[in-house]
């Protein structure tokens, strides 16, 4: 008798594990929460990167028109030529292209490089600047230093070609709380000048052939 009491002590345990583990199976009143918990941090990250990857676009491509914008102000310029004072006032204007963003991380440069032939082998080109300028009134390169960064092709011995180059330092606006990620954007562009074979930078004149005053 106490053997059967027992035994069926244990039935009911085992039957009401059992019966509890059922319900727990059956009961999903808690699934909703668990999957919203489950797909907020994805959601999260999606919304951050949307916002990111829009705002870097953004900037990216206000950098490439200040780029343009101002290679193509110079390469417009004069047959007259232009003055240092002019050069610097337009790179001030173009800063204004990057706004409302911070003008601070933006450095814009622009230079004429004049290619000019080896003695006795014309088709052996070599480049050199010869006047540059930067949005921060200086003078970021010497007259007659080499530029070794124009595309095959697109000069002549005697020739020259107006450069511009921006650099732009991007924070990312959210993900750079979680990790340091800030990248330098940089754009360059080369236009030939419209109205002479050079743009002079006055008072100094620049002399076409291969060869420089």
């Amino acid at each position: 008798m106490k053997s059967f009491i027992t035994r069926l002590s244990s039935r009911r345990r085992t039957n009401g594990r059992s019966g509890l583990f059922a319900r727990l199976r059956r009961d999903n009143s808690g699934l909703a929460a668990v999957e919203f918990g489950m797909i907020v941090p994805i959601m999260f990250f999606l919304f951050v990167g949307t916002i990111e990857f829009s705002q870097a676009l953004t900037v990216d491509r206000r950098l490439t028109l200040a780029a343009s914008s101002t290679a193509d102000l110079i390469a417009r310029a004069p047959n007259s030529g232009l003055t240092a004072q002019q050069v610097d006032r337009d790179l001030k204007i173009i800063e204004q292209l990057i706004a409302p963003y911070d003008l601070q991380r933006l450095y814009v440069k622009v230079m004429s490089v004049i290619a000019a032939g080896t003695p006795g082998n014309p088709n052996a080109l070599t480049y050199t600047i010869d006047w540059s300028r930067d949005n921060n009134g200086g003078t970021p390169h010497p007259r007659g230093e080499e530029y070794k960064d124009i595309p095959q092709g697109l000069l002549v011995s005697g020739e020259s070609v107006i450069v511009s180059e921006a650099r732009y330092n991007y924070t990312p606006l959210i993900f750079n709380y979680f990790i340091e990620s800030a990248f330098n954007m940089t754009e360059r562009f080369f236009l030939k000048p419209r109205n002479s074979s050079c743009v002079h930078l006055r008072p100094i004149n620049c002399v076409t052939g291969g060869t420089m005053s």
